[in-house]
């Protein structure tokens, strides 16, 4: 793949020479969990999870994380390098993205004292007695028989993946897994020959490499991710990072360097920057690193579009630019952006969700794109049915939008009477402090009904009589559902106002006191409180649980914490409010029943369990029309399970 020379986009398509192969552009998949291998081995679904972004056009795909040894003991949904029997599953891997003019490069990873997926499940072995930022566990500390095997299963690895027919592995040293606890002194304390000063702190590192390139060779590519800035007092900073990366580049030259941001202290969240945060938030780093290093740079972090990305390699930031969120929201992208289809890119939205299912052990998955690792999803492949059926759709939240869009790019006569909230409740948390991506998503939505010939009718309420007027084969209800006020007010409270229906009204309360009772945990509820903060002088945030955010994936709970104690919000836990009157406020403790007023209280608002609008599937039922009631409609859930569910239901139709 080159770019012509009147591409808009030059130097993102221009070639490259990394090492001693030839790259087709300088888009680079870089490594994410996925969870589809079964027990430790390739699946077909993992071949074709990396062939598909092979076919959307990178030039480069990094494996996920290939476990090199017992030690770091993975999930039986991870691949262990050290497995023989996945040497066949590697060569399948290999020719299916080699095949697309596409170099297949494999991630070398030990966690150390991490437990990201098994916590308690073994003794991991770790640089030092120190726990673990994140679970907290305690590992044993190598010995130096311990430290030669582990530096020998690097070498193992990569060998057995060069047989296998990969172009190279990545040595990962970044995040907080084994080699950043050697490397870091916020982490190593030992006091031999791997700990200390620079010398001390990189040997290990220093033999993995010079022990994959003695014997690799040099035509295999050998990468290395290191951290560019930990983010913690102690730790790793840009200076650090410098001096690591030009110690261990002048004993083994590396033929491409990439530089992460955080551990796995409180600056996890900078792995995987989420909405929240600017379009790459961490490239003036990567700049002024790969400024002071001798080889190529992938450059990566919440990289959002294709004009981001040429501006990446343009300005110097760096040589290469991993885009892995946004290739999983569309391994498309490359082929679509050079094919001048930039607005056919579906976008990602930089949730987190992925991250938070793959790290829970479950199957990799991506809110916006149904389609993850199946066959043709790159070239965006559809089953054209054999009969054309009039389906009527009612509702235009995402639900709606997706069963309309895919039933008409199958062939089926669609209309959508998407009355008067076209995007539907999305369209409000859009309109929240951190959540305005979610509009993209809707924007593509609608732009792509369009395309696929949806009459789209806005501004209709929609009755049984309207619906069986327009004669269709099958009826889909995806009309949502709406929150109800908190269950344990007691008789003759005022019920205060619904964090949605405070978000439609034109009016704003400001100054004095909000509590906002949240029974929802979603990352729209705590962009609302955001949006408090702005408007009143104290705010408060109610929760029945024990603590907040169990709908939000870690690494974005992290910034929704500092976010509400930067702004003095007063969290109360494990409390449930029973009175509102008179702008007097009172609640209880859920488990001692103990009882506090607040006074002052100019808004009461509430995020809660939502109730379907269902009210049209009994009439319709009643007139024998096949009804497919889907979303919240059916059962109020996520984005994620309302966008799945519509692709899955237009393929029945």
């Amino acid at each position: 793949m080159t770019a012509s020379p009147d591409s808009r986009y030059p130097h993102l398509f221009a070639p490259m020479t990394l090492g001693a192969h030839r790259l087709k552009n300088r888009i680079v998949f870089p490594a994410i969990v996925n969870n589809f291998a079964r027990q430790g081995l390739v699946t077909d679904r993992t071949v074709t999870f990396y062939a598909e972004r092979a076919a959307g056009g990178a030039a480069m795909v990094v494996s996920e994380g290939l476990f090199v040894h017992r030690s770091s003991l993975p999930p039986s949904t991870g691949l262990a390098a050290f497995d023989p029997y996945n040497v066949e599953g590697f060569r399948r891997i290999a020719g299916a993205v080699e095949e697309h003019d596409s170099r297949m490069v494999g991630q070398l990873l030990h966690l150390g004292r991490q437990q990201l997926w098994t916590p308690g499940a073994a003794s991991p072995l770790g640089v030092s007695a120190k726990p673990d930022p994140y679970r907290w566990t305690v590992p044993h500390a190598m010995s130096a028989s311990e430290i030669e095997m582990v530096v020998e299963a690097f070498v193992t690895s990569a060998a057995t993946l060069r047989r296998a027919g990969f172009s190279g592995v990545e040595v990962h040293a970044a995040h907080g897994h084994l080699i950043t606890q050697f490397l870091s002194p916020w982490s190593n304390d030992r006091e031999d020959g791997y700990g200390g000063d620079l010398d001390g702190r990189t040997r290990f590192l220093r033999e993995v490499l010079a022990g994959i390139r003695s014997v690799c060779g040099k035509d295999f590519l050998l990468g290395l991710k290191m951290p560019g800035d930990e983010l913690v007092k102690g730790g790793i900073t840009p200076p650090e990072a410098v001096r690591i990366a030009q110690r261990v580049t002048a004993e083994t030259m590396v033929d491409y360097l990439a530089f992460g941001q955080g551990n796995s202290s409180l600056s996890f969240g900078a792995h995987v920057p989420d909405m929240h945060y600017p379009p790459g938030p961490f490239l003036d780093i990567q700049r002024e690193l790969r400024a002071a290093v001798p080889v190529p740079v992938v450059a990566f972090g919440r990289v959002t579009s294709a004009d981001e990305s040429e501006a990446v390699v343009r300005d110097g930031v760096g040589d290469l630019v991993g885009l892995g969120r946004v290739l999983l929201a569309d391994p498309g992208f490359p082929a679509k952006v050079r094919d001048g289809h930039e607005a056919q890119v579906r976008p990602c939205i930089f949730c987190n969700v992925c991250w938070a299912e793959a790290t829970q052990g479950r199957k990799l998955v991506c809110v916006v794109n149904p389609r993850l690792a199946t066959p043709g999803e790159a070239a965006g492949v559809v089953r054209k049915v054999s009969k054309k059926r009039r389906i009527t759709v009612v509702g235009a939240g995402v639900a709606g939008l997706q069963t309309a869009t895919e039933a008409a790019a199958r062939g089926h006569d669609v209309t959508l009477l998407a009355g008067s909230w076209l995007g539907g409740k999305a369209r409000l948390e859009a309109s929240l402090p951190g959540r305005q991506e979610v509009a993209r998503v809707l924007e593509y939505q609608r732009s792509s009904a369009a395309a696929q010939g949806v009459r789209i009718e806005p501004g209709v309420e929609a009755t049984a009589e309207m619906i069986l007027a327009s004669r269709p084969d099958a009826v889909v209800l995806a009309t949502g559902a709406r929150m109800v006020a908190p269950y344990g007010l007691e008789a003759g409270s005022e019920t205060g106002i619904s964090v949605r229906d405070y978000l439609a009204r034109e009016d704003e309360e400001h100054g004095g006191t909000a509590v906002l009772f949240d029974f929802d945990h979603s990352p729209g509820t705590y962009a609302a409180v955001d949006l408090l903060t702005r408007r009143h002088r104290r705010v408060l945030l109610l929760t029945p649980r024990a603590h907040i955010g169990e709908g939000v994936p870690y690494v974005s709970l992290l910034g929704i914490h500092r976010r509400l104690h930067e702004a003095g919000v007063e969290i109360i836990p494990s409390s449930e409010p029973l009175m509102f009157k008179g702008n007097v406020l009172r609640y209880a403790n859920v488990f001692t029943g103990v009882t506090t007023e607040v006074e002052e209280v100019r808004l009461f608002t509430w995020s809660t369990p939502r109730l379907p609008n269902d009210e049209l599937v009994a009439p319709l039922e009643s007139r024998v029309v096949p009804v497919h009631t889907i979303g919240d409609a059916y059962a109020p859930r996520t984005m994620l399970a309302a966008i799945h569910e519509a692709e899955q239901l237009a393929g029945r139709l």
